[in-house]
């Protein structure tokens, strides 16, 4: 069913959308939380280790008594980087000492340049010496001659790399997170918004004369109050219908009875009339006839009709039955007609109205009688096929009705060109809304002999019982 233009969005998107957001928000603050933490602990390790070179490389300044007090510790000092840098890669380690006077005793001067100034501990900064971007350790040592400073600065090519890795092992764990997340938001929406839908494919299949009340065993709390309001709704109109229906029935037989008086009335007067009043008193009654007849089709496509909302009970019945009925009703009228009415009837049973089908049944066979020339024939079948169908059909020896007019002869109140004058153009919208309210068809074709018309209407059958 096709959504209003102006209607809303689903509820489904609006929990999404409600869930989705902040969902969202809260992923990827923790993924943000994640990779800072991450980036510190792999920054804390590095300058761990940085700290462990400079605190090497200060050993270096403490003197044993095998140890000359005039050697110069610059070439020491240097090993001692050379061998540290061969564990770098692609790092580079520059340093530099200060010795107690405050003159270099190894190193790069460049370097002492980026100690912090003061420093009373050891402590780590970032720098830029080359046009290189570093991260020194300042690393104050009390040696045997007094206090010395030692500053090592160390190219950050493996810190970024390790950042970039922190920020890969962050990233995919947090993006199938999120994705999984979404997914389980997703399924978990769909599946309590299950009970709504099936609601709303249930209350969607009901035909516009189906208002048996909704049931509401099993549904979810929260729908109860809707299922209750709607059968409420229902049983008002239920309760609307058996009046309207009551209604309608009251008004036939208050119609045909004053019809029937005045029409014999008519027909007593006939036989004292003179010759002259005769001819209009005839008139009167074909018009009265007419009246009558255009009347009960009136009401019965009132009752018949799916926007009359009727309560009608459905009880298996056979067709071949009432077309039984049908032959002891319409004989005399097909012998006043020179009609040969004949009927072939095979058992079919199908789910319905007896007065209903009754009514499409009668339309039919007056339709065929009255359009049918004398000395012709008018064949009423049904019968049960293979295919689950039942079907009802009469055939004519008449006029038939026009190609381009078969698809505008259902709408009520039209009659072909073709059609004898007298009619009211409501038989065959009888039969369709009858049909329709059957769950059935009807189709207008050409009679097989060429002449005449077919009309041909499809019922579903009721299934047959299986033996216990």
């Amino acid at each position: 069913m096709d959504l209003p233009a102006g209607s809303g969005a689903s509820l489904r998107a609006r929990l999404l959308r409600r869930l989705w957001w902040p969902l969202l928000a809260v992923l990827l603050l923790s993924a943000v939380y994640d990779y800072l933490q991450a980036a510190q602990r792999a920054q804390d390790n590095q300058d761990l280790l940085l700290g462990r070179m400079a605190a090497a490389l200060a050993s270096r300044l403490d003197l044993d008594e095998d140890d000359a007090r005039n050697d110069d510790p610059a070439p020491h000092l240097r090993r001692t980087v050379e061998t540290m840098q061969a564990g770098e890669g692609d790092d580079r380690l520059l340093f530099a000492v200060q010795g107690a006077e405050g003159r270099l005793l190894g190193g790069d001067a460049a370097v002492l340049a980026l100690a912090r100034p003061g420093a009373a501990a050891p402590s780590f900064d970032d720098a830029a010496i080359g046009g290189h971007a570093v991260r020194v350790a300042t690393w104050p040592h009390q040696a045997a001659d007094g206090r010395v400073l030692v500053v090592i600065a160390e190219t950050v090519v493996r810190r970024q790399a390790q950042v970039r890795g922190v920020l890969l092992d962050t990233l995919w764990p947090n993006l199938l997170l999120m994705a999984l997340a979404m997914l389980l938001v997703h399924g978990g929406v769909r599946g309590a918004m299950a009970p709504l839908e099936a609601l709303s494919r249930e209350v969607g299949a009901c035909a516009a004369e189906d208002l048996r009340p909704l049931a509401h065993a099993g549904l979810p709390r929260e729908l109860a109050p809707l299922v209750l309001a709607l059968n409420g709704l229902m049983a008002h109109l239920r309760r609307s219908a058996a009046s309207q229906q009551a209604f309608l029935s009251n008004a036939a037989h208050q119609l045909r009875t004053p019809l029937a008086g005045v029409q014999t009335q008519i027909e007593l007067a006939l036989q004292d009339a003179q010759p002259a009043q005769r001819e209009r008193l005839g008139a009167v009654s074909a018009a009265l006839g007419r009246m009558a007849r255009t009347t009960h089709q009136m009401l019965a496509l009132a009752r018949a009709g799916s926007d009359a909302v009727q309560v009608q009970d459905f009880t298996p019945l056979d067709l071949r039955e009432l077309l039984e009925a049908a032959a002891s009703e319409w004989l005399d009228a097909a012998l006043a007609a020179q009609v040969d009415l004949g009927f072939d009837a095979e058992p079919a049973t199908v789910c319905g109205s007896a007065w209903m089908l009754h009514e499409l049944l009668n339309n039919l066979i007056h339709n065929a009688l009255r359009h049918s020339p004398p000395n012709t024939a008018v064949t009423v079948r049904c019968g049960q096929g293979r295919d689950g169908l039942c079907r009802l059909s009469v055939e004519d020896a008449g006029p038939g009705i026009p190609s381009a007019q078969r698809a505008r002869v259902f709408d009520r109140f039209y009659r072909p060109t073709n059609a004898k004058p007298g009619g009211a153009g409501l038989g065959l919208a009888i039969v369709r809304e009858v049909a329709w309210r059957h769950g059935g068809e009807v189709s207008l074709e050409t009679a097989p002999g060429g002449q005449g018309l077919l009309v041909c209407v499809t019922l579903p059958a009721v299934p047959a019982q299986s033996p216990r």
